[in-house]
Protein backbone atom coordinates (compact mmCIF):
# COMPACT_ATOMS: atom_id res chain seq x y z
CA UNK A 1 0.00 0.00 0.00
CA UNK A 2 2.66 2.01 0.46
CA UNK A 3 3.14 2.15 -3.32
CA UNK A 4 -0.31 4.57 -3.33
CA UNK A 5 1.16 6.75 -0.34
CA UNK A 6 4.32 7.24 -2.49
CA UNK A 7 2.16 8.14 -5.52
CA UNK A 8 -0.05 10.52 -3.99
CA UNK A 9 3.04 12.59 -1.93
CA UNK A 10 4.62 12.76 -5.84
CA UNK A 11 1.52 14.08 -6.60
CA UNK A 12 1.00 16.72 -4.18
CA UNK A 13 4.57 17.86 -4.93
CA UNK A 14 4.30 18.48 -7.96
CA UNK A 15 1.19 20.50 -7.72
CA UNK A 16 2.78 22.65 -5.58
CA UNK A 17 5.69 23.32 -7.75
CA UNK A 18 3.66 24.07 -10.96
CA UNK A 19 1.34 26.05 -8.69
CA UNK A 20 4.06 28.57 -6.87
CA UNK A 21 5.64 28.78 -10.61
CA UNK A 22 2.65 30.30 -11.70
CA UNK A 23 2.60 28.44 -14.73
CA UNK A 24 -1.18 29.67 -16.02
CA UNK A 25 -2.98 32.52 -15.58
CA UNK A 26 -5.83 32.14 -12.59
CA UNK A 27 -8.51 32.73 -14.59
CA UNK A 28 -7.79 29.83 -16.49
CA UNK A 29 -7.78 27.62 -14.49
CA UNK A 30 -10.94 27.95 -12.40
CA UNK A 31 -12.89 24.61 -11.48
CA UNK A 32 -14.53 23.81 -8.82
CA UNK A 33 -15.41 20.02 -7.00
CA UNK A 34 -17.62 19.47 -4.72
CA UNK A 35 -18.37 17.06 -2.31
CA UNK A 36 -21.37 15.31 -4.66
CA UNK A 37 -18.54 14.69 -7.46
CA UNK A 38 -16.75 11.97 -4.37
CA UNK A 39 -17.71 8.45 -4.42
CA UNK A 40 -20.11 8.81 -2.17
CA UNK A 41 -19.99 4.63 -1.67
CA UNK A 42 -16.77 4.64 -0.36
CA UNK A 43 -17.12 8.27 1.81
CA UNK A 44 -20.41 6.89 3.52
CA UNK A 45 -18.57 3.49 4.68
CA UNK A 46 -17.95 3.09 8.47
CA UNK A 47 -15.67 -0.46 8.35
CA UNK A 48 -12.50 -1.46 8.49
CA UNK A 49 -11.11 0.20 5.40
CA UNK A 50 -8.16 -2.67 4.99
CA UNK A 51 -10.36 -5.29 4.68
CA UNK A 52 -13.05 -3.49 2.37
CA UNK A 53 -9.28 -3.07 0.42
CA UNK A 54 -8.48 -6.98 0.77
CA UNK A 55 -12.51 -7.65 -0.15
CA UNK A 56 -12.40 -5.64 -3.56
CA UNK A 57 -8.99 -7.36 -4.53
CA UNK A 58 -10.51 -10.85 -3.69
CA UNK A 59 -13.07 -10.29 -6.18
CA UNK A 60 -10.64 -8.72 -8.61
CA UNK A 61 -9.81 -12.55 -8.78
CA UNK A 62 -13.73 -13.80 -10.07
CA UNK A 63 -14.66 -11.26 -11.94
CA UNK A 64 -14.98 -10.68 -15.58
CA UNK A 65 -12.32 -8.14 -17.31
CA UNK A 66 -14.71 -5.53 -18.19
CA UNK A 67 -16.31 -5.58 -15.01
CA UNK A 68 -12.32 -5.58 -13.10
CA UNK A 69 -11.91 -1.08 -13.86
CA UNK A 70 -14.55 -0.56 -11.44
CA UNK A 71 -12.96 -3.07 -8.88
CA UNK A 72 -9.80 -1.02 -9.31
CA UNK A 73 -11.48 2.40 -8.87
CA UNK A 74 -13.12 1.10 -5.94
CA UNK A 75 -9.72 -0.02 -4.35
CA UNK A 76 -8.05 3.07 -4.98
CA UNK A 77 -10.87 5.41 -3.95
CA UNK A 78 -10.61 3.03 -0.24
CA UNK A 79 -7.26 3.30 -0.66
CA UNK A 80 -7.29 7.22 -0.66
CA UNK A 81 -9.38 7.64 2.24
CA UNK A 82 -7.73 5.26 4.30
CA UNK A 83 -4.20 6.83 3.59
CA UNK A 84 -5.66 10.62 4.53
CA UNK A 85 -7.48 9.34 7.49
CA UNK A 86 -3.91 7.43 8.64
CA UNK A 87 -1.26 9.29 7.31
CA UNK A 88 -2.72 13.24 7.28
CA UNK A 89 -5.80 13.92 8.94
CA UNK A 90 -7.99 11.39 10.91
CA UNK A 91 -11.16 14.27 11.11
CA UNK A 92 -11.05 14.35 7.62
CA UNK A 93 -15.05 13.30 6.75
CA UNK A 94 -15.98 15.86 4.00
CA UNK A 95 -19.77 14.02 3.58
CA UNK A 96 -20.59 14.44 7.27
CA UNK A 97 -18.18 17.03 9.40
CA UNK A 98 -18.95 20.00 11.13
CA UNK A 99 -15.46 21.18 11.92
CA UNK A 100 -13.29 23.28 9.79
CA UNK A 101 -10.84 20.27 10.03
CA UNK A 102 -12.77 17.46 8.84
CA UNK A 103 -13.60 19.50 5.78
CA UNK A 104 -9.92 19.93 4.83
CA UNK A 105 -7.39 17.03 4.00
CA UNK A 106 -4.79 19.81 4.25
CA UNK A 107 -5.85 23.31 5.72
CA UNK A 108 -3.10 25.39 5.23
CA UNK A 109 -2.42 29.06 5.62
CA UNK A 110 -1.57 29.35 1.58
CA UNK A 111 -4.04 26.96 0.49
CA UNK A 112 -6.76 24.19 1.24
CA UNK A 113 -6.97 20.90 -0.53
CA UNK A 114 -10.24 19.50 -0.11
CA UNK A 115 -10.87 16.55 -2.61
CA UNK A 116 -8.66 13.88 -3.49
CA UNK A 117 -10.82 10.69 -5.60
CA UNK A 118 -9.94 8.42 -8.50
CA UNK A 119 -12.43 8.09 -11.09
CA UNK A 120 -12.69 6.07 -14.73
CA UNK A 121 -13.32 7.76 -18.33
CA UNK A 122 -14.71 6.32 -20.92
CA UNK A 123 -11.36 5.11 -22.55
CA UNK A 124 -11.17 3.18 -18.51
CA UNK A 125 -8.17 5.23 -17.49
CA UNK A 126 -8.09 6.42 -13.75
CA UNK A 127 -8.12 10.02 -13.46
CA UNK A 128 -7.52 11.02 -10.25
CA UNK A 129 -8.54 14.58 -9.26
CA UNK A 130 -6.75 16.80 -6.89
CA UNK A 131 -8.67 19.59 -5.67
CA UNK A 132 -7.25 23.34 -4.25
CA UNK A 133 -8.39 26.18 -3.22
CA UNK A 134 -6.79 29.26 -1.68
CA UNK A 135 -9.17 31.87 -0.19
CA UNK A 136 -6.32 34.50 0.37
CA UNK A 137 -5.58 36.80 -2.15
CA UNK A 138 -4.83 35.73 -5.19
CA UNK A 139 -7.98 33.36 -4.57
CA UNK A 140 -7.98 29.78 -6.78
CA UNK A 141 -10.11 27.05 -7.65
CA UNK A 142 -9.00 24.80 -9.32
CA UNK A 143 -8.10 20.78 -9.86
CA UNK A 144 -5.73 19.00 -11.22
CA UNK A 145 -6.30 15.64 -13.43
CA UNK A 146 -3.80 13.10 -13.50
CA UNK A 147 -4.55 10.04 -16.56
CA UNK A 148 -3.63 7.03 -16.34
CA UNK A 149 -3.31 3.56 -18.29
CA UNK A 150 -4.69 1.11 -16.40
CA UNK A 151 -2.97 -2.73 -17.40
CA UNK A 152 -4.31 -5.14 -15.23
CA UNK A 153 -2.94 -8.99 -15.26
CA UNK A 154 -5.30 -11.63 -13.73
CA UNK A 155 -2.42 -13.89 -14.67
CA UNK A 156 0.38 -12.33 -12.13
CA UNK A 157 -2.66 -10.27 -10.36
CA UNK A 158 -0.78 -7.28 -11.20
CA UNK A 159 -1.66 -3.61 -11.96
CA UNK A 160 0.46 -1.41 -13.54
CA UNK A 161 -0.70 2.47 -13.80
CA UNK A 162 1.10 4.83 -16.08
CA UNK A 163 1.22 8.06 -16.39
CA UNK A 164 -0.08 9.74 -19.52
CA UNK A 165 -1.17 12.99 -19.04
CA UNK A 166 -1.65 15.63 -16.44
CA UNK A 167 -4.13 18.85 -16.85
CA UNK A 168 -4.72 22.13 -14.46
CA UNK A 169 -8.84 22.11 -15.33
CA UNK A 170 -8.43 21.54 -18.52
CA UNK A 171 -5.17 22.51 -19.76
CA UNK A 172 -2.48 20.25 -20.46
CA UNK A 173 0.82 20.38 -18.20
CA UNK A 174 3.18 19.17 -21.02
CA UNK A 175 5.36 16.34 -20.17
CA UNK A 176 8.72 18.32 -20.49
CA UNK A 177 7.72 20.52 -17.23
CA UNK A 178 7.01 17.69 -14.75
CA UNK A 179 10.09 15.56 -16.80
CA UNK A 180 11.94 19.09 -15.75
CA UNK A 181 11.31 19.16 -12.20
CA UNK A 182 11.42 15.54 -11.58
CA UNK A 183 14.77 15.24 -13.25
CA UNK A 184 15.95 17.46 -10.66
CA UNK A 185 15.03 14.65 -8.00
CA UNK A 186 17.64 12.29 -7.22
CA UNK A 187 15.29 9.15 -9.03
CA UNK A 188 17.32 6.20 -7.83
CA UNK A 189 16.85 6.71 -4.16
CA UNK A 190 13.29 7.64 -4.45
CA UNK A 191 12.52 4.27 -6.24
CA UNK A 192 14.59 1.89 -3.89
CA UNK A 193 12.38 4.05 -0.77
CA UNK A 194 9.59 1.82 -2.32
CA UNK A 195 9.52 -1.38 -0.53
CA UNK A 196 6.22 -3.16 -2.19
CA UNK A 197 5.96 -2.65 -5.75
CA UNK A 198 7.78 -1.05 -8.78
CA UNK A 199 8.29 2.69 -9.02
CA UNK A 200 9.63 3.71 -12.52
CA UNK A 201 10.02 7.28 -12.77
CA UNK A 202 11.36 7.10 -15.57
CA UNK A 203 8.36 5.66 -17.58
CA UNK A 204 6.17 7.25 -15.04
CA UNK A 205 4.91 3.94 -14.06
CA UNK A 206 3.80 2.28 -10.75
CA UNK A 207 3.46 -1.40 -10.30
CA UNK A 208 1.22 -3.40 -7.24
CA UNK A 209 1.63 -6.59 -6.76
CA UNK A 210 -1.86 -7.39 -5.06
CA UNK A 211 -0.76 -10.88 -3.49
CA UNK A 212 1.53 -8.66 -1.67
CA UNK A 213 -1.27 -7.18 -0.16
CA UNK A 214 -2.31 -10.38 1.80
CA UNK A 215 1.47 -10.94 3.11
Amino acid sequence: MKIIKRLLIFLLVLIVIIVGAGLIAINQIKYEVTSSDLPQDVYETDGNFSALMLEKVEDLLFTEEEDSYTLIEDFINLLILDIIKKDINPEYDPLNGETEDSLFIINHEQFQLDYIYAHLNEENQLIITVSLKRDTIPNVTTAFHFIFDIDYSKTTFSLTLTLNQVFLHDIEVKHNIYDYFVSMADKNEIEVYVDKGTLNLDDYTYTINFYDLFL
